[in-house]
């Protein structure tokens, strides 16, 4: 069974080309283009990984993955954080946070499966 993941970012030519590219690696992906029912989403879905961008309309990056650590259903399901910010305002996030790890904006698709491959295993 291909494993699941949900990239959620606002950016959708972005997360169009996020899905075709794990699709190619055989991997079922959802797009959420917006992080106000993202929540819900997530526990119709249950995917094995979340790629989250922080900036977006509505309820940013990180108050979504706030809002998903402290669900005890989905708080066991690994986040990687997208962002064209400073690295060092990635990583105060991360330590607010507690996601699983990070990419810089913009990335290398190689760059991005290695994680995916890495948090999916």
């Amino acid at each position: 069974m291909a494993k699941k993941i949900l990239v959620c970012d606002d950016d959708q030519p972005v997360a169009e080309m996020i899905k075709v590219m794990l699709e190619n690696n055989g991997y079922d992906v959802r797009l959420q283009f917006s992080g106000k029912a993202i929540q819900k989403r997530i526990k119709e879905y249950l995917p094995d990984l979340i790629l989250l961008d922080i900036w977006m309309s509505g309820i940013n990056g990180e108050e979504v993955a706030k809002i998903l650590k402290r669900d005890e259903q989905i708080k066991h399901i690994p986040i990687i954080i997208l962002s064209a910010l400073h690295q060092n305002e990635i990583k105060a996030i991360i330590k607010r946070v507690e996601v699983e790890g990070f990419l810089s904006k913009p990335f290398n698709m190689a760059d991005l499966l290695k994680m995916v491959v890495k948090y999916t295993s």
